[in-house]
């Protein structure tokens, strides 16, 4: 047997040095892309997010006839769209998503995206990126002026919503659809038996009166108009009903109806008059 037949050999200085180099240049191989794909990821969900709240907000205006306004630090309005206040935040760095609309439709202070105006209705949500900060035109949301691309730095993320996408279809055919509405209003107040008053709130300011038993007919209204409904023209808070037109159109008909059938009020004249939902089918 040979007198080293039992020894057990061990690693060299050098070989540790080797294999610690070796490991040293994986880790810094590795930590760079892990971090990277972890950015990445990152970016990719406040993309995700960014289109929900996109959409949502495209929701809000289809049920409530107008844009979600901004507040005066600019940030996401989750109240208003009725989600959770965790979607306030990006979840790139945790900075507070910005928020910018023009909730004015016609306005000449239309908002701009790398130059292009998106109308008189328009919003905007931004996410900071990975640098945590707003980049560019982004940094001065009150001048409405917005970039989705830039030198340097910039990362930023960008949707939007413009004008078009707010414009009802006329293909489309689920709710809320109609560039313009007929309003059909009857009047079968059988408590009272007086004429009822209403007005169209829009670009301008449409009155009617109903008599007792008769109908009124009015077309060509703007789906964002409000619509108000008194027992007299002084229309007194307490006793006028107001909706929106786009919000009652439970079809695709484009025609609304609405019956006054009873007459709530007390001595005190505390309560609205009583409507109907869209009968016209």
């Amino acid at each position: 047997m040979s007198p080293t037949s039992n020894f057990k050999k061990g690693f060299s200085l050098i070989e540790l040095s080797v294999a610690l180099v070796v490991m040293g240049l994986l880790t810094a191989v590795a930590i760079p892309i892990t971090l990277s794909v972890t950015r990445n990821q990152k970016i990719r969900q406040a993309e995700s997010e960014l289109e929900n709240i996109r959409g949502l907000i495209i929701s809000s205006y289809n049920v409530n006839g107008k844009l979600p306004s901004h507040d005066a630090t600019y940030t996401l309005p989750t109240a208003k769209l009725g989600i959770p206040d965790q979607y306030k935040n990006d979840p790139i760095k945790g900075i507070p998503y910005l928020y910018y609309a023009d909730t004015v439709s016609g306005s000449n202070d239309t908002i701009y995206v790398d130059g292009i105006p998106l109308g008189g209705l328009s919003a905007v949500i931004i996410s900071a990126g990975p640098n945590g900060k707003f980049d560019g035109e982004n940094a001065t949301p009150g001048d409405r002026r917005f970039a989705s691309t830039g030198t340097g730095d910039f990362d930023d993320v960008l949707y939007y919503v413009c004008e078009l996408d707010l414009a009802p279809s006329t293909t489309n055919t689920s709710t809320n659809i109609c560039n313009n509405y007929t309003l059909i209003v009857r009047n079968k107040n059988q408590r009272s038996k007086i004429t009822e008053y209403g007005r169209v709130l829009s670009t301008t300011t449409t009155n009617f009166s109903v008599a007792y038993l008769s109908s009124y007919t009015l077309t060509g209204i703007s789906p964002v108009a409000c619509i108000q409904l008194s027992p007299d023209n002084t229309y007194q808070q307490n006793r006028t009903y107001w909706f929106n037109i786009a919000t009652y159109n439970e079809g695709s008909d484009c025609t609304v109806e609405v019956v006054i059938y009873t007459d709530q009020y007390n001595v005190a004249g505390s309560d609205p008059p009583a409507i109907t939902r869209d009968l016209y089918r």
